[in-house]
């Protein structure tokens, strides 16, 4: 199918990406049908989340087609839009804290946002693919919030603060990996697709396993909803997607591709826990209203938090 692409990993999938939305489209349409009668608030939020989820799908892998600025920036909007949602949902009131972790997580996306990011004599320590300024920049940010209290002399709170507000920046540099992926040499686009594809896969199908054959709950007191069928659903699914978007991670044979694939939907489902961890400890439902039928950017990208660094470091060590 020739859709004029250029970047050869996104031409590569798009079509799969576009017949895995229009299964997904036929699905939900099947059951709008079916159970209409029993579940129309269901349904209705159901259509909500996919037309509010597909132009944002386009809109990043458009971002891809156009190289490492665009993607840099669609991300980059997302995380600091995320951050600053963490931040009004703990109610930190420390301004300080919140600049400190705003003003680091920013540098950090306009650095990576250079195509040739060690171009630079004075960034040739950093490595080709950057690692050396995600690593300063934890350093930076969890010094920097650490040392609001010391500049303000105080002791009042300084744990809670400090905590909370270093979980939030921790969040945030965790989901900018997902730019740094472009880094990686001649995979980085196929990578950051590779990424979108399994979160996508994964977190879709362990939602039709669960409503489908959904009958032993998986940890009912973080996410209610999830059951130990929809997650091996979603395990499976993403193997199976993982073996045939091999091309992507071209040095990787199908197998490991596949078992990779596993791994990341293991771990992104430990991200989506960890964030259901934190909204049931502050008893929120969602992170914020801001996209419709989703919740907030956080509750979207739980899952892609892990996943991106995950990917990018288990790349980077094994020399693809």
């Amino acid at each position: 199918m020739d859709l004029g692409i250029e970047t050869e990993a996104v031409a590569l999938a798009a079509p799969y990406v576009l017949g895995f939305m229009g299964f997904m489209y036929g699905l939900l349409l099947v059951f709008a049908i079916l159970r209409w009668n029993q579940s129309q608030d269901v349904i209705r939020n159901m259509w909500t989340r996919s037309l509010v989820a597909t132009p944002l799908l386009v809109l990043l892998f458009a971002s891809l087609e156009f190289g490492v600025a665009t993607w840099g920036f669609m991300v980059g909007i997302f995380a600091l839009g995320a951050h600053r949602e963490y931040c009004a949902a703990i109610e930190l009131k420390d301004r300080g804290m919140q600049m400190v972790g705003m003003v680091v997580l920013l540098a950090l996306i306009i650095m990576s946002m250079n195509p040739n990011i060690t171009d630079l004599d004075a960034l040739s320590w950093a490595g080709p693919q950057g690692a050396g300024l995600l690593g300063l920049a934890l350093f930076v940010g969890a010094f920097g919030t650490w040392a609001v209290p010391i500049v303000q002399d105080r002791s009042e709170n300084v744990t809670s603060d400090v905590g909370r507000a270093l979980i939030g920046f921790l969040l945030i540099w965790f989901f900018i990996h997902g730019i740094f992926l472009m880094h990686l040499g001649a995979i980085g686009v196929g990578a950051c697709i590779f990424a979108i594809v399994n979160v996508s896969v994964t977190d879709s199908f362990a939602l039709i396993f669960g409503r489908i054959f959904g009958k032993h709950k998986f940890r009912p007191v973080l996410s209610p909803k999830k059951t130990w069928e929809g997650v091996f659903g979603g395990l499976l699914m993403a193997g199976i997607a993982g073996y045939v978007a091999q091309p992507l991670l071209d040095p990787l044979t199908a197998t490991q591709t596949a078992g990779l694939a596993v791994l990341l939907a293991m771990i992104g489902t430990m991200g989506d826990l960890m964030l259901s961890a934190l909204k049931r400890d502050l008893e929120l439902k969602d992170w914020s209203q801001m996209l419709p039928g989703h919740g907030g950017i956080l509750d979207r990208v739980d899952s892609f938090i892990l996943v991106a660094p995950a990917l990018y470091w288990i790349l980077l060590l094994l020399g693809v």
